[in-house]
């Protein structure tokens, strides 16, 4: 079986890094969690993801995860940044 990855964009496009066959879960109008091993961009395992309430949030590629209805979504937030890293997301700008 092959990894999924689910890769973690800012709002200007810079890769922030990724999670390796996450456990992804989608709930109704759009909602989704993502939970597992992250990764940063340069494919080191992160030991604990700053996250700062306030920020911009971030965006997620979910184009390799089977069995979804959306492909991207946006409206991230990390919402535990130690091992395994958690973010919420909705699929709506």
């Amino acid at each position: 079986m092959s990894e999924v990855k689910v890769n973690i964009y800012t709002p200007a496009g810079k890769h922030v890094g990724f999670f390796v066959n996450p456990q992804v879960k989608h709930y109704p109008e759009g909602d989704y969690d993502l939970k597992g091993e992250f990764f940063d961009s340069d494919g080191s395992r992160v030991m604990k993801l700053d996250f700062n309430p306030q920020a911009l949030p971030y965006t997620a590629d979910l184009s390799e995860v089977e069995n979804i209805p959306d492909k991207k979504i946006f409206r991230v937030y990390v919402q535990r940044g130690r091992q395994p890293v958690h973010m919420s997301g909705n699929v709506s700008k």
